[in-house]
């Protein structure tokens, strides 16, 4: 007589979830999180009004609008100038110790953003 138990020959799998849409036991990992991404992927895409036409069966916006940042400002628009870089400031203060007029000019006239801000600085009164 033997005190060994006989173990089932297969484990029965162990049912992790249900799918919400057909109801049917997801046996396997690997199988839910591929369909939990891609149901994150789709919540993404809806909630961008560049992608949202791919869930919802309206045109698709121009390329200008999916091809922009997600506030619609297309790609391609320019950015607004901020402020003059210290680089730039640093060049110029060397250019002006250089007491090369010419050359300041010149230079000045390639950088017509920074040029009122630059002068205000030489002449040390308050940049705008």
């Amino acid at each position: 007589m033997s005190d060994v138990i006989d173990a089932p020959d297969e484990a029965e799998p162990e049912l992790i979830e249900c799918c919400e849409f057909c109801g049917c036991a997801i046996e396997d990992l690997e199988e839910l999180i591929h369909l939990r991404a891609s149901d994150l992927v789709t919540q993404w895409e809806l909630a961008d009004s560049r992608d949202a036409w791919r869930h919802t069966g309206d045109p698709a916006p121009p390329a200008s609008v999916r091809n922009s940042d997600i506030s619609g400002t297309p790609a391609n628009a320019p950015r607004p100038y901020r402020t003059t870089p210290q680089t730039t400031i640093d060049a110029f203060f060397y250019l002006v110790r250089t007491e090369d007029v010419g050359r300041l000019k010149a230079w000045l006239a390639d950088r017509p953003k920074d040029a009122p801000y630059l002068l205000a600085l030489l002449e040390g009164t308050e940049p705008c």
